[in-house]
């Protein structure tokens, strides 16, 4: 076989560098647009993510709002039974109550002053 040397003119070789450069510039340019195109989705991703961050706090929020009324009311309800088993506890070994005590106190209260007024009154 026989090697046949490829000559081009000084303007086709021109012509052929050019289109070369032309097609690393071409490159370079897209590689340029796809970082900068990376950059604002990037930045798109971060300003999405902070918003979904947002609407899950405050769902967080509403659900601890919401457990803490509910355990609150459960601890209502709790106090109550207790208070109600307590007392019928009392009822049933003949014991006084809060209130009984409570009464009984204000009674001996006002027979304490009235000893006393009658008291004076002797003296």
């Amino acid at each position: 076989m026989s090697r046949r040397r490829l000559s081009f003119s000084t303007g086709a070789a021109e012509s052929l560098a050019e289109a070369g450069r032309e097609l690393w510039l071409a490159g370079v340019g897209a590689l340029a647009e796809a970082d900068r195109g990376r950059r604002e989705l990037f930045d798109e991703l971060v300003e999405r993510g902070r918003k979904v961050e947002q609407g899950q706090l405050k769902a967080v929020d509403r659900a601890v709002s919401r457990g803490a009324e509910s355990a609150e009311r459960l601890g209502d309800g709790l106090r109550r039974t207790v208070r109600a088993s307590v007392e019928e506890v009392l009822h049933r070994a003949n014991l006084p109550s809060r209130d009984d005590l409570k009464s009984l106190s204000a009674r001996l209260d006002r027979l304490a002053e009235r000893i006393e007024r009658i008291a004076e009154e002797r003296s």
